[in-house]
C-alpha cells in the first residue's frame, strides 16, 4: 500500500494511526471526575522502580512533524531511583511518530546492551510501537524494519521485559526528549542527568521509600 508516497504495509499504516490518535490523546485528554479522583490516579499512576535487582530504562521521543526531525531521550534508573545513564539524541528524515517511537527505543536497548546490562524494565508511553515489538507479526516493509530490528534484540536477553505506561509515567524521558530534539549531538551522561530532567527524577525517588 501506497501512503504519504511511501509503501507501507497496512498493518504498518494501522500502527501510524494508532500513534497519532495516542498523541492526540495525550495533549488534548484529561481525566473526568472530582479532584479527590484525579490526586488519587495522580498518586497512582507515577514512575515506579524497577524490582531488585532490575535497571528500568524509559525511552521517549520528541517529534518535529514540519521539519521531520526528532529527539529520542532515555533514561535509567536503578531500583531505588538513582540514575545510572541518560541519552539524549536527534535524528533527521523522520517521517512520523511511530517511527520516532521506534528508533527512541531501539536506541534504549543498544545503551543498554553497550553498558552490558542484562536485566532492564522498559518502559515507554508509545502503545502502538510496545505492541507492535511484543507482536508476533512480521512487518517487512521499510518502516517495519525498525520493529524487526528491535525485536531482534530483544530476543537476544531473555530477562529483559517491555511494558507500556502513561506519559505520567515517563516524564524524565519525556524531558530528555524535549532537549534532544534541540541538539545536534548525541549525548551519553553516566550515573547523572540533564538539569531539565533532575526535578522530575528527585520527585519520582520518594516512591522508592518503604
Amino acid at each position: 500500500m501506497v501512503f504519504e508516497n511511501q509503501f507501507k504495509s497496512p498493518s504498518t499504516i494501522l500502527e501510524l494511526a494508532k500513534s497519532d490518535l495516542s498523541l492526540f490523546r495525550k495533549v488534548h485528554c484529561k481525566i473526568p471526575g472530582t479532584i479527590e479522583r484525579i490526586q488519587t490516579v495522580t498518586e497512582v499512576m507515577k514512575w515506579k522502580p524497577p524490582t531488585w535487582p532490575f535497571f528500568k530504562a524509559n525511552f521517549d521521543a520528541a517529534f518535529d512533524k514540519k521539519e521531520e526531525r526528532m529527539g529520542m531521550g532515555v533514561v535509567i534508573r536503578y531500583s531505588k531511583g538513582d540514575l545510572q545513564a541518560t541519552l539524549v539524541a536527534s535524528r533527521d528524515n523522520i517521517s512520523s511518530v511511530f517511527l520516532a517511537e521506534s528508533f527512541a527505543l531501539l536506541r534504549a536497548m543498544e545503551l543498554c546492551q553497550d553498558l552490558g546490562f542484562n536485566m532492564v524494565e522498559f518502559e515507554g508511553d508509545a502503545k502502538a510501537v510496545v505492541d507492535a515489538v511484543k507482536s508476533s507479526a512480521e512487518d517487512n516493509s521499510w518502516m517495519g524494519q525498525v520493529i524487526e530490528d528491535t525485536k531482534q534484540v530483544l530476543s537476544l536477553f531473555p530477562l529483559w521485559q517491555l511494558s507500556f505506561v502513561f506519559g505520567c509515567c515517563n516524564k524524565a524521558a519525556h524531558e530528555a526528549a524535549k532537549v534532544a530534539i534541540r541538539s545536534r549531538s548525541e549525548r551519553v551522561l553516566l550515573e547523572e542527568g540533564l538539569p531539565e530532567c533532575m526535578s522530575v527524577v528527585m520527585t519520582d525517588k520518594p516512591c522508592t521509600i518503604v
